[in-house]
């Protein structure tokens, strides 16, 4: 059963992607249908960059369980290694995977470039992450709301991130004219 999960974890991680980046940019479509496209796109990309996430997981334990015999010195770099390459493969290669048509060694490079190159970015959802995991440590219930707001928020600055370097076209005119008078209307 476990196995299972951790194969279709990273097509399971652009699935919930691709539903909040319909979320965040106001499409309409059916849940069902968004999954389904999603899934026949790009479960095979996913699913390969997802199981790359494992050996270094693998490794992270590996190096969480020096810990008690080392010491914090020790292995402080090693996981901070770890917890970047995992938020570079999570964060950044599978939404492109969910958002672009590449060969997947590209979707690699291109996620790995644009997570190092932009430092701010990467840096804001660490600590997000941290945060959020100190939440779910504290708060276990909190496991039903907090990684899907993360998400979202997260959705959200990466499609502004897109179209202001130009990667996507801007929302089309009528659409910003339409949301423009509904905040006039709300105003």
């Amino acid at each position: 059963m476990s196995v299972g999960l951790v194969v279709t974890a990273g097509a399971g991680t652009v699935i919930a992607y691709e539903v909040c980046r319909r979320y965040v940019l106001g499409k309409d479509a059916g849940l069902l249908t968004v999954v389904t496209t999603a899934w026949r796109q790009s479960w095979k990309q996913a699913t390969a960059v997802g199981l790359l996430a494992v050996p270094v997981a693998a490794a992270g334990i590996v190096s969480l369980s020096y810990l008690p015999t080392s010491g914090l010195a020790e292995v402080l770099v090693p996981l901070l290694v770890v917890g970047l390459v995992l938020l570079l493969l999570l964060f950044w290669c599978l939404p492109l995977v969910a958002r672009f048509t590449n060969p997947t060694w590209r979707q690699l490079r291109n996620g790995f470039t644009l997570g190092l190159t932009t430092p701010s970015l990467t840096f804001l959802l660490a600590i997000a992450a941290v945060l959020g995991g100190v939440l779910l440590w504290n708060v276990p219930i909190a496991v039903l709301v907090v990684p899907g707001l993360i998400l979202v928020w997260w959705c959200y600055l990466l499609e502004r991130f897109f179209v202001a370097r130009r990667f996507v076209p801007p929302p089309e005119p009528q659409e910003a004219a339409d949301s423009g008078d509904r905040r006039e209307a709300l105003s």
